[in-house]
């Protein structure tokens, strides 16, 4: 770990940077704390979820975990790795971590951010990649001041279609279908009846410890059943992770992954969490043979079902642009992309 004290923070205020994954379990206590300050956190924004993708994908980049207190007061949190290729970026990866960025109340931004760049000053970096930054998060505005004043050149690099399509709730299921088009409204219903009419009787069932691992492979299956990338997406090496995340998930109590069955057997299923006052739908699949009768479509709309008698107050589907995502009423949240460089 190596103090920094950036010339531009008062006097209280202090930096260091944790340089080994260690760090994710020993700042959990106040990161925790970090967290319930911060309205845009995310289960990705986790020590718990970041210790464990480390675990699996970390090997070739290095931690720099900066921690940002006031007295004795944590201000913020970032969480960095930089890559053999001299860049740094936030820790997490494109494909498996959604939401990415710093914790910080949403009035720390600023001074998070700035402390945060004068922090790996030292570091041999040559481009601060910063992906996967909620639009509405306040972050990508505080990274683009604090590298302006510094003198360090930004782009905005977001690419289209970079999007978290999510789903207000603000009551009960009942209210979320009023909510909705009458032409989508009479397309969730219809899909349900039909599966029913044409397969009999379906039950959704929530994961548990007895049989958690038993509904994992099942769900591995359905996915690794789709045609093209989604069918090869699920490997053993990122079987492994999803695994790994799933019990963490259940752990805190966290964890959603939700079967459709019919007569015992799985025809679609859903992988998600619960944090934050919101369910995030992290992946589905479902039986390709079936797919004719919807059952993904189906179990989706009973997972909002859930969700809202829960009390969540969003669905988010998270990462991906998908048509599927628009026929549940579901309102784009965009994701930044930026680029600092400097000389």
């Amino acid at each position: 770990m190596v103090p920094i004290a950036p010339a531009t923070l008062n006097e209280e205020m202090r930096t260091a940077i944790h340089d080994d994954p260690s760090a994710f379990a020993a700042l959990a206590g106040r990161w925790r704390t970090v967290l319930a300050d911060d309205p845009a956190s995310s289960v990705f924004h986790t020590p718990q979820y970041l210790a464990t993708w480390w675990s699996e994908f970390g090997a070739n980049v290095a931690p720099r975990i900066v921690d940002i207190t006031d007295d004795d007061r944590t201000v913020g949190i970032a969480p960095l790795a930089l890559g053999a290729d001299h860049v740094m970026r936030l820790a997490g990866d494109h494909d498996t971590t959604d939401y990415r960025g710093p914790v910080s109340a949403l009035g720390e931004r600023d001074v998070v951010a700035a402390a945060t760049l004068e922090a790996i000053d030292g570091d041999d970096w040559r481009a601060f990649e910063l992906d996967g930054l909620a639009a509405d998060s306040g972050w990508p505005e505080a990274f683009t001041k604090a590298a302006a004043n510094v003198g360090y050149r930004v782009s905005d690099e977001r690419g289209e279609g970079e999007a978290c399509p999510r789903i207000a709730l603000t009551g009960t299921y009942e209210d979320y279908l009023t909510s909705l088009p009458g032409k989508l409204r009479h397309e969730i219903k219809r899909k349900a009846r039909r599966l029913e009419r044409d397969a009999g009787a379906f039950q959704i069932r929530l994961a548990t410890e007895e049989t958690l691992d038993d509904d994992l492979d099942r769900f591995f299956a359905m996915h690794r059943s789709s045609d093209g990338p989604k069918g090869r997406f699920m490997h053993e090496g990122m079987a492994t992770f999803f695994g790994s995340f799933a019990w963490m998930l259940f752990s805190q109590g966290w964890l959603r992954l939700a079967l459709l069955e019919i007569g015992g057997e799985a025809w679609a299923g859903l992988y998600a969490f619960s944090y934050n006052g919101a369910w995030g739908v992290w992946n589905s699949a479902y039986d390709h043979r079936r797919r004719e009768l919807s059952p993904g479509m189906v179990l989706m709309a009973d997972c909002i079902r859930i969700a809202a008698d829960e009390g969540a107050g969003a669905f988010d589907l998270l990462r991906g642009t998908e048509p599927y995502k628009y026929r549940f009423g579901a309102v784009d949240v965009p994701l930044v992309r930026l680029r600092i460089e400097r000389d």
